[in-house]
């Protein structure tokens, strides 16, 4: 599958007049040749890589990762908004590509479980701490309670104990 997506990238605008764009979104005036690389590089860093998934395109030196720096090289060059060309790839791969997803539906979710959960643990934590330190119950002890209250087990018991 990850061939199949280095293939699709390195096919590029040289097989397709019409690949280089972007559905939709016309092109804003291309930026100079000293803008390309650092804009490149800064769009670069923010995707993930789909060889290595923790490193970014940027810190990548797989073959899907230089195709995918190539290609967003190729939208700057073009005149694409880093936005676009973000949005560009998280139509073809998902929000899973980007390194830090937005923080909305159920990635929300998943940003505040681990807190929640740390939260809900150190309430249950103090509740079981704060339940050992309380006093013992008044309880009655077996010296205290009638002979009337004890059953003949108890008594038998407590008996033998006393001898």
């Amino acid at each position: 599958m990850i061939w199949l997506m280095v293939a699709a990238l390195a096919a590029g605008p040289a097989d397709d007049p019409g690949a280089g764009l972007i559905a939709g979104l016309p092109p804003g005036p291309a930026p100079s040749a000293e803008e390309v690389v650092p804009r490149t590089h800064a769009i670069a860093v923010t995707l993930r890589c789909p060889v290595c998934q923790g490193l970014s395109v940027a810190d990548s030196t797989s073959p899907a990762a230089v195709a995918f720096q190539r290609r967003i090289q190729e939208l700057v060059a073009l005149g694409y908004t880093d936005q676009q060309i973000r949005d560009y790839f998280i139509d073809r791969y998902g929000e899973w590509i980007l390194l830090d997803p937005n923080m909305n539906g159920l990635n929300a979710v998943l940003y505040l479980l681990p807190g929640i959960l740390l939260g809900l643990g150190a309430v249950w934590v103090g509740a079981t701490v704060a339940q050992w330190r309380k006093e013992p119950s008044d309880a009655l002890l077996p010296s205290e309670v009638g002979a009337a209250d004890m059953d003949d087990y108890e008594r038998r018991l407590l008996k033998e104990l006393d001898e």
